[in-house]
Order: structure tokens, then sequence, then C-alpha cells
């Protein structure tokens, strides 16, 4: 007697739920909020702060050069720089809090930030 043998047990459909809810979870964690902020430096400076939230196009002038930044979408990206190498653009956009697009060149450091607090970076015992 041949005895049928289930493709999927209970125990393997519990199992592939509670990864899907832990992926979710993880998802939701890593996203930018809210309260999220794009900050900019320039030669070690604070140059200014806009929300991830709100959609502008902003003229970054440096003594090194000048370079467009563009939030949209809960994104941010630098459309156009004047900078030899251009790395700055082709990098694309940055959405989630710990991002940086670096412009070598210009001295120039745009990062995300969550001005409440984003929650731990680190343990240590």
């Amino acid at each position: 007697m041949d005895k049928k043998v289930p493709l999927f047990t209970k125990a393997d459909i519990l199992l592939a739920v509670i990864l899907l809810a832990l992926g979710l979870g993880g998802m939701l964690l890593l996203r930018g909020g809210e309260g999220s902020t794009v900050v900019v430096t320039a030669d070690g400076a604070e140059y200014g702060r806009w929300p991830l939230s709100q959609d502008i196009t902003v003229t970054l002038e440096t003594a090194n050069g000048h370079n467009t930044m563009e939030i949209k979408g809960g994104q941010v990206s630098v459309t156009e720089a004047d900078c030899p190498n251009g790395d700055c653009v082709e990098f694309g956009a940055i959405s989630r809090e710990g991002q940086m697009i670096i412009c070598l060149p210009h001295h120039l450091v745009i990062m995300i930030e969550n001005p409440e607090g984003g929650g731990v970076d680190a343990v240590s015992y």
C-alpha cells in the first residue's frame, strides 16, 4: 500500500507565514520615516536641512562648485553637478536613514537622518 505524503504540512505553512511576517516587519523598519530629514554638509559645516517628505529642487553652491539636489517622492538624489567625475549624479536616489551621497571634489555630503532618533545602531556589552 502506498501512502500519500502531503506536499506541505501544517508546520511548513506556519513556518512560511512566520518568515513572511518577519520579512515585512524588517522592511518597515528599514524604510525612511515621516520624520526623516535630508542634511547637507559642505566642508564639514552644515549647509542646510530639508524634510524628506517635501518635494523640492535645491541648488547647492559651495566654494568648490555647485550641485543640484532633488527631493521627490521620499527620495533624494543629485541631478546635476559640475564636478569632473559626476559620481554623485551616477549614485542615484537614497531614501533610508543613514544613507549618504558624497561628492568628494565639492566636499559635499548629503545624508538622511531622523532627528527623533531612529533607534540603536549597535549594541556593545
